[in-house]
């Protein structure tokens, strides 16, 4: 073990900002005034939340009695750079602080990267794949552009797949899930070092697990070269960027999450089904959905980016079980090209503040906020570009709103159907100060990491 230059780092940073700050990287209100991020920061909103009882009143024990959630902070530290190591890290049963030292790519098993440069292209490694495991079937492929056209036009568009086209897809797609998906365990800090580290075509999956913090990370492009036919729907992708399902106290901070190909680039990659469809070969899901009865999480500073399906709370008006679960909380996020569900909402007690919806470099933004079943949401200071896309034009649940600039008035409520007050400490900038702060400070390498206090680059 050796110092190195994230010990010195974390030293001048700490000494510099004792005078500032109660700890270095301390949180408050609304963590506009962060200098530092450190594993022993405090999160802000639901993420923070450290009463003994949830909202269904059910007992519930926070990681901390005062500061809520904490992740892995006390535990051992690591630092990783191969996607081994982050395997074996992440979904361990110690406590962990990980350090993420540059991008990994959750798909490149040494023969190079299996994500295409572009929405028609392919790899030699994803060519290689496909060809080894369609050998000897009736849909035998030399490549990924052979696989698209087989398989499509092995379906009918009106029906779920069927047949061995059916069988095929679902055993590469169940191993490409194998390949990609990091099953994180409870009590873990994951912290990207500087602003180029972080995760490349992978998946974060957080079910029945709790205390969780990912930050300052890179997470983008979970690429899925299997879609599945479904009946009337198209092609659809099954893997999420991040999902958080059945699991509480998870804060995702400062971290940029997106896609690497925009909706309107994958509208053009179309195949002809077998009854004469054209069907979009449609390789992502969701960006960052939170579901299943999940509570006390906090989505702060992070940007999502260039991604249609971006984000979902409550997974269908028939889980009633997620009533008085779900409170979620999006603070100073930027919304940046994404098509819809900015998020769509059922069932959440949602709090929404300080956000930046911008139509992007695709103008891809067709509708933000879509309000579903029984939702909740407290809306306060967010700046949307466009009026007419920020919310949906409809009644469900209940959503009030003070202070945002562009958003559209209509079916909003006269009153809050709760307050953020009553559960958390939250100071919301005002909202014509959003957009300037969003594209300043939202993202992975916008605010220093006090990283850890010895680091063995090996």
């Amino acid at each position: 073990m050796k110092i190195s230059k994230w010990h010195i780092v974390s030293g001048l940073m700490c000494g510099a900002l004792a005078l500032s700050l109660a700890s270095c990287g301390s949180t408050s209100g609304s963590g506009s005034k962060k200098n530092v991020i450190s594993a022993a920061d405090a999160p802000i909103g639901w993420a923070s939340y450290a009463k003994a009882k949830d909202l269904a009143g059910k007992e519930t024990t926070p990681p901390d009695a005062v500061k809520g959630t904490t992740g892995g902070f006390g535990g051992q530290e690591v630092t990783v750079k191969t996607r081994d190591d982050f395997i074996k890290y992440a979904e361990s049963d110690e406590k962990l602080v990980i350090y993420v030292d540059g991008i990994i790519d959750m798909t490149d098993l040494g023969s190079g990267s299996m994500v295409p440069e572009t929405v028609t292209g392919s790899t030699f490694a994803l060519d290689k794949w496909i060809a080894e495991r369609t050998a000897g079937t009736g849909l035998s492929s030399s490549s990924y552009h052979d696989w698209k056209v087989k398989y499509t036009a092995s379906q009918d568009g009106h029906f779920d797949e069927s047949g061995e086209g059916a069988e095929v897809r679902a055993k590469m797609d169940k191993e490409w899930g194998e390949l990609i998906d990091v099953n994180i365990n409870s009590n873990k800090t994951i912290i990207g070092l500087g602003a180029n580290s972080g995760l490349f075509g992978g998946s974060l999956f957080i079910k029945n697990k709790e205390n969780i913090i990912i930050r300052n990370m890179n997470i983008t492009e979970c690429y899925n070269p299997f879609p599945e036919v479904e009946a009337d729907d198209g092609l659809n992708a099954q893997w999420d960027t991040i999902t958080v399902r059945t699991s509480k106290y998870i804060w995702i901070d400062h971290c940029t999450i997106g896609s690497k190909f925009s909706p309107n680039e994958i509208d053009k990659d179309k195949f002809k089904s077998k009854d004469g469809e054209m069907m979009k070969w449609q390789v992502h899901d969701g960006l960052l959905d939170i579901t299943n009865e999940s509570d006390f999480v906090t989505v702060s500073w992070c940007i999502l980016r260039n991604h249609d399906k971006t984000q979902l709370i409550g997974a269908s008006d028939s889980k009633k079980g997620d009533t008085n679960h779900l409170t979620v909380s999006l603070l100073h996020n930027w919304y940046d090209g994404c098509g819809q569900r900015l998020p769509m909402v059922r069932y959440a007690t949602l709090h929404i503040a300080n956000n930046y919806y911008s139509a992007g470099a695709n103008n891809t933004w067709q509708r933000g906020i879509d309000r579903r079943k029984d939702c909740k949401i407290y809306s306060e200071a967010n700046y949307f570009e466009e009026e007419r896309k920020s919310v949906t034009s409809n009644s469900h649940g209940s959503m009030y709103d003070v202070g945002s600039i562009n958003l559209m008035k209509n079916w909003l409520n006269d009153k809050p159907a709760w307050n953020p007050a009553d559960y958390y400490t939250f100071k919301a900038d005002k909202a014509d100060k959003v957009k300037n702060m969003a594209m300043t400070l939202c993202g992975a390498g916008k605010v220093p990491v006090a990283g850890p206090t010895v680091y063995d680059p090996k």
